[in-house]
């Protein structure tokens, strides 16, 4: 479409919310200079993009960021031609042959964001919704993405980050939960054994691209008293390691080498 043609309203909102995609979080100010535009321009369009939900603002720093409204509205192409749709198999076989509910997350900034399940038929569920957030640094999905991220991403993301503490068993610290990682990597899938939420067990292995970037990882969870063995929690760990390389294989990936 020649350039006469934009609408300029509009162009100017869609860069605003490019810039917050880039840089997560920022003020009128810092937008307005990355983009050379006006402040009064620039608080006009995003007061507009707050109204409908597509910019929140945070009520201590006062700076935007994007919402999960955009990530809403993209699941549901997402679910018809993108990760979803690609890892329905091997989660579906996951779901069959271990018995628990099934889960498909990526990483959202500090945050793992629910883009898949299937449901389990165990009595005790698990309900995080589609496009739900959790920390990172307490859940199986989350920490499978952070693994193989080199050690100084993960401080710079998380190094100031409070930790909140869900169960006793939560890590409440960033050399914990690196020490946590360095296992991961080791075994080739994360534990959440009442991280997150008491009574539930969760075991969660990455998925990586042609790049050996980790683009995805697949959990599964179950009720703890019936996965209270240590043997047991390795059998489904191998069975998640499994379904996730089969995903990676399934894109083109590889498994990355860790320094």
């Amino acid at each position: 479409m020649a350039e006469s043609r934009l609408i300029e309203s509009v162009a100017r909102a869609l860069d605003i919310m490019e810039v917050l995609d880039v840089d997560g979080e920022l003020g009128i100010t810092e937008i307005a200079r990355k983009l050379g535009m006006e402040k009064s321009t620039v608080y006009r369009a995003i007061n507009t993009l707050r109204a409908r939900h597509y910019v929140s603002q945070d009520p201590d720093t006062l700076k935007y960021s994007n919402s999960y409204k955009l990530f809403e509205m993209g699941h549901n192409v997402a679910r018809n031609t993108g990760l979803p749709k690609m890892a329905y198999r091997f989660m579906r076989h996951l779901a069959t042959t271990a018995k628990g509910a099934v889960n498909l997350g990526v990483r959202d900034g500090k945050k793992v964001v629910y883009i898949d399940k299937i449901e389990s038929d165990e009595t005790v569920k698990v309900c995080m919704k589609i496009g739900q957030g959790i920390p990172l640094y307490c859940t199986g999905l989350g920490k499978s993405l952070l693994a193989y991220m080199p050690e100084r991403e993960v401080r710079a993301l998380l190094g100031k980050e409070t930790f909140e503490r869900f169960t006793a068993t939560t890590h409440t610290d960033i050399d914990s939960l690196l020490a946590d990682l360095a296992d991961i990597r080791k075994r080739g899938y994360s534990i959440d054994d009442e991280e997150h939420i008491m009574g539930i067990l969760c075991v969660a292995a990455p998925a990586f691209n042609a790049k050996g970037e980790t683009i995805a990882a697949i959990s599964l969870a179950t009720p703890k008293m019936a996965h209270s063995d240590p043997a047991q929690t390795e059998q489904l760990g191998q069975a998640v390691y499994e379904a996730a390389e089969g995903f990676t294989q399934s894109l083109g990936g590889r498994r990355p080498v860790y320094f």
